[in-house]
């Protein structure tokens, strides 16, 4: 790899960083806007499953679109966006533009994923490596994603919920970084086909390999965004203040963003089927031992919790390489799908599992869905898909 392209690479990865970082600042303040809102828990996980729906069934769209451009619009226009409207969530003052203002940050979301995501493939040049540079690039995501909870709850702990609209300032100048660092798309990286849009959702759904990716992405964000948004209700039913459930939220997802750095290691050890299994096995027995670890020792419990971070993405990144490599020539398409359209559909899943907490207790809500990670790892790997993982 080139310096200029290696270059390219830590920049898109810089910008996945903070991009995130506004996705999740959100997320330790769900208790406060509920309680200030007056929204009852199943009505903020409606609320948080329209956000997630509008970004996951634009970004498949989007990606279709990037891949037929030479521009980087997308990704410096989407940066933006975030860095504008999802601080302003927490200054709603009703349901409606808390909605509005979610939607509109998500939008951003799914116009800057999918070619960012494109792109890293595009400088990587078909490199062996690519799987490290992609979990780099969905490591700092990650770990970004991770720093948003801690930087919202301390300035609306400290100063108010006003604060929040400073970090907008950090999109903005990433946004600049972004124009200026990252060369132009090369014209053989722009998808030349007359395929239509349909054209290639369908060759996608018809492609039972590719489907087996996007499920156990789909999987992987259901349980990802269930544990993340669900635990600070468990820390605030146990008098845990904002400022420690950020911290705690912040922790798991940092977690999260340094087992996708590693992955592509420990891929090299045990191959990519068996990193998949170790992932989605490990999540249940975690859940359980969190169970029986928290209401004895909260401190053990809580880094129970964290540890299963670690384990829930440890297969992104080897799972959107696979998927890529199937669609070489609809890359941008893949990548919202494998990113987009499965964290949305992930996302669908808080609204019923919103229900079932207010009923039974927010911690069935883990247990559902380690089951069904659980589940996926034991039926969710035909021999095709075990032999697209296994191709460097």
């Amino acid at each position: 790899m080139t310096k200029s392209n290696a270059k390219a690479v830590i920049g898109l990865s810089m910008g996945h960083f903070t991009a995130d970082l506004y996705a999740s600042a959100i997320v330790p303040l769900y208790p406060l806007i509920t309680q200030k809102l007056g929204i009852t828990l199943a009505g903020i996980s409606l609320i948080i499953s329209l956000g997630h729906l509008v970004s996951s069934m634009l970004q498949p769209l989007f990606g279709f679109i990037s891949d037929k451009i030479k521009r980087r619009g997308f990704m410096i226009n989407g940066l933006i966006m975030g860095a504008v409207f999802i601080p302003l969530t927490i200054v709603a003052p009703n349901s409606f533009l808390l909605c509005l203002f979610l939607m509109l940050g998500m939008c951003g979301n799914a116009l800057f994923h999918p070619q960012v995501t494109s792109l890293v493939k595009t400088f990587c040049y078909n490199n062996p490596d690519t799987a490290k540079y992609m979990g780099l690039f969905m490591g700092l995501g990650t770990i970004g994603y991770s720093i948003g909870p801690v930087i919202s709850s301390n300035l609306v702990e400290k100063f108010g919920e006003g604060a929040m609209l400073y970090i907008t300032v950090i999109g903005l100048l990433c946004a600049l970084v972004l124009y200026f660092e990252v060369p132009k798309i090369p014209l053989e990286a722009i998808n030349k086909s007359k395929d239509g849009f349909l054209d290639v959702m369908k060759e996608i759904l018809k492609n039972k390999t590719c489907m087996k990716l996007v499920w156990i992405a789909i999987v992987k964000s259901g349980v990802s965004i269930s544990f993340g948004t669900y635990i600070p209700f468990i820390l605030k039913d146990d008098g845990f203040n904002l400022n420690i459930t950020g911290i705690i939220v912040t922790l798991f997802f940092a977690i999260s963003g340094l087992s996708m750095i590693a992955s592509s290691k420990l891929e090299e050890k045990i191959g990519a089927v068996n990193l998949i299994r170790l992932s989605f096995f490990t999540i249940l027995p975690l859940v359980i031992l969190f169970k029986f670890t928290y209401d004895i020792m909260p401190v053990l419990g809580i880094i129970v919790f964290l540890i299963s971070g670690f384990f829930i993405y440890l297969s992104v990144s080897v799972t959107i390489v696979a998927a890529q490599k199937i669609m070489p020539h609809h890359t941008g398409v893949i990548s919202g799908v494998m990113q987009g359209f499965s964290w949305g559909i992930g996302a669908l899943s808080l609204a019923p599992l919103g229900i079932i907490g207010e009923k039974f207790g927010v911690i069935w809500i883990l247990f559902i869905m380690a089951a069904l990670a659980f589940l996926t790892g034991v039926f969710g790997l035909d021999k095709d898909t075990k032999a697209v993982l296994n191709k460097r």
